[in-house]
Formats: structure tokens, sequence, C-alpha cells
């Protein structure tokens, strides 16, 4: 009798997790779908190459986070695989919400035209938020190249950093849930931490004078879907790292307390990714005739 009340309510929670992953499932599919949608559109309405470029690239992260998410919902085990590519994404989509600034203004040369009579405040977050000492500069293109390096190692260190992880991983020397002071993931994470504060800081001075300026491209809509990822990507997933490290979680059949973590990060995850696909949707949704300019006519 007891077996047989077991067995119904294991039955009974097998189910419910079923229909849960189903519609979740579901939300992703929408979000592909929503994407492709609003892609079709800007590769009709947008004219200028290097701004459809990074438009389609930079709005696709909410969907791209979200169906490498549901992989992982349905493969438990691939966890550590799941975190690498949505790390890799996100590392470039920092060089991307850059590159989404400057071609707001018509490219660099445009950018310092721009800004050439004005004093630019670099004393902004995450760096140098309370330096109010720091003088303000003039922007020059020399100063715009040095912003794009420092946003582009970003780009390049993320995804060198997790193929070096993959590596070690194949090792048995590589493990992401081992906050030992030994431990070789932590260490690289807290460089790769460093880095994402010194990249943060040349977007946060540029978005500063471009919210003003820029208003009319929904340039605030757009860096705050990109804070909002970066919070739930990375601050979201250490949480419930934690509390599934520290067996806060309860243990439910099938899973144990880390996989139970990761799963309910990944429950929150597309459904918030979801609601940034559609929010996205509506901010890089703008109609632009302009010719605009291509690779050429930047690097002359």
């Amino acid at each position: 009798m007891h077996l047989n009340r077991t067995c119904s309510v294991s039955l009974v929670v097998d189910t419910m997790q079923l229909c849960i992953m189903a519609i979740l499932t579901i939300l992703s599919i929408i979000s592909i779908i929503v994407y492709v949608e609003d892609a079709v559109y800007i590769m009709r309405k947008v004219q200028c190459p290097m701004k459809k470029r990074t438009s389609l690239w930079s709005s696709a992260a909410p969907t791209v986070i979200s169906t490498i998410t549901c992989l992982g919902l349905w493969i438990p085990r691939s966890a550590m695989f799941v975190e690498i590519g949505i790390g890799t994404y996100f590392g470039v989509c920092f060089y991307l919400i850059l590159m989404v600034i400057i071609e707001g203004y018509g490219g660099k040369d445009a950018l310092v035209k721009k800004l050439e009579s004005t004093d630019v405040h670099i004393n902004t977050g995450p760096c140098c938020c309370c330096c109010c000492c720091l003088p303000r500069i003039k922007m020059t293109k020399r100063k715009v190249n040095v912003f794009i390096l420092v946003v582009f190692q970003m780009a390049f260190l993320k995804p060198l950093f997790n193929f070096i992880g993959l590596i070690l991983w194949s090792d048995g020397i590589y493990n992401i849930e081992d906050l030992s002071g030994v431990s070789i993931a932590l260490w690289m994470n807290v460089f790769l931490g460093f880095c994402t504060v010194l990249a943060l800081w040349p977007i946060g001075i540029l978005f500063r004078e471009a919210k003003v300026h820029l208003a009319e491209f929904n340039m605030g809509t757009k860096f705050a879907i990109f804070q909002t990822m970066l919070i739930l990507t990375s601050l979201q997933g250490s949480i419930f790292s934690i509390l599934g490290n520290t067996g806060v979680l309860p243990c439910v059949p099938p899973y144990a307390f880390k996989a139970r973590s990761h799963l309910m990060h990944y429950h929150l995850l597309i459904i918030e990714t979801f609601l940034l696909t559609i929010l996205a949707r509506n901010a890089y949704r703008r109609k632009d005739e302009e010719a605009g300019f291509t690779i050429k006519t930047q690097t002359a």
C-alpha cells in the first residue's frame, strides 16, 4: 500500500514537471518566431549594412539565451555546457551593444563630430562612479578606438577562457562548482569578472551621452535589456548555484540539490528571456532609411 502511494506521488511529480518543461519549451519556440519576424523587418527596413548586421546579432541575445537554456532544461547533465554557451554569446554582446551606440551616431567619425564640443564625463559606473574628481574629456577618434579595444577584450577573452575551460574539464581539473582557493575555475572567473567591470566602463561613458543624443533610437531600452541580461546570466545563476551547493534548496527526486538549482534557474531564465525578446522586438523595430556607412568608409 505504501509502495503504491509512493509510486503515484512520483508519477504526479513527473507529470507536472513534464508539463512545466513543455510550457517553457513553447515559450522558447515563440521567442524564436518573434525574433525571426523582427529579423525579417530589420533586413527590409534598415538600409545601412553595418547597422543591419549589428542589430540582428544584438537583438538575438534573449532568443539565443532562451534556446540554449531550453536545451539545458531537457538535458540536465549539460549544465556546464549551457553556462559556457550563454557566457560566450553574452561576452560578444558587450562588443555588440557598444557598436549599437557608435553606429547609432553614424559611425566613429560621426560620433567624434557630434561630441567634439561636449565635455564627456568619465566618472561612470562600475569603475569610477564615485570618482568625482576625474576630469572631463574631449572625444577623439583615438579615444573611441581605445574604448572599442577595452570592450573587445571581453568579447575575445570570454570565449577563449571558455575554450580553455573545456580542455581542462576534459582532463578533470576544471569544475565550475568548485569554489575552493585552489580552484582553476574560480580564479579564471575572478579574472573575467575584472574584465567585465573594465568593459562596462567605456560602454557606460558612451551610453551616458547616447541616451540624450540618440533617444529616438530607443537607446535607453536597448541598454536596459543588456543590463538585465547581464544580471540574469551572471548574478541570478550564481545565487542559485550557491543555494544548490549549500543544500538550501530541497532535494526533490529525480533531481539532486545541484541539478534542482540549475533547473529552477533555467525555469526563471526562459520566462525572463521570453519577456526580453518581446521588449527587444519593440526596441529594435525601427525603420531606418539612411544609407549609412560601410566598413570601408570607416577604415578609410
